[in-house]
């Protein structure tokens, strides 16, 4: 499987944006820069989370919550405001929408209803 991107439409506050964003399996959130949190007025929350980056460095970030689009579902996503040289589709988003990626494909697979299952 190579890399699979998909667009996504981020909803603030002030503003919505559509992205291109690579699917990320590994990465818990959606990364977005710092300007785009800005500019879409995403609400920011009282958390900060330790992050892992892929070369190895720790970092502290702040957690905005969006509104996140994907393929006409709609749902509620944390974001994480870094400067990353691609924007990243995270698995908490993935699975919040009800998709996973067929590694056959590469393309994201309805995997639940939208919103999930409270089992």
């Amino acid at each position: 499987m190579g890399f699979v991107y998909v667009d996504v439409t981020l909803h603030g506050v002030r503003a919505s944006k559509s992205i291109r964003m690579l699917v990320d399996a590994g990465s818990t959130y959606i990364v977005v820069s710092p300007k785009v949190v800005r500019e879409l007025g995403l609400y920011e929350t009282p958390y900060v989370v330790e992050l892992t980056l892929a070369d190895g460095r720790r970092v502290g970030a702040k957690l905005y919550l969006a509104e996140v689009e994907v393929e006409g579902r709609r749902g509620p996503a944390m974001v994480v405001g870094l400067d990353t040289p691609t924007p990243l589709l995270g698995v908490y988003a993935l699975e919040a929408l009800g998709f996973k990626v067929d590694p056959r494909t590469g393309r994201l697979e309805e995997i639940s209803p939208e919103g999930g299952y409270l089992l």
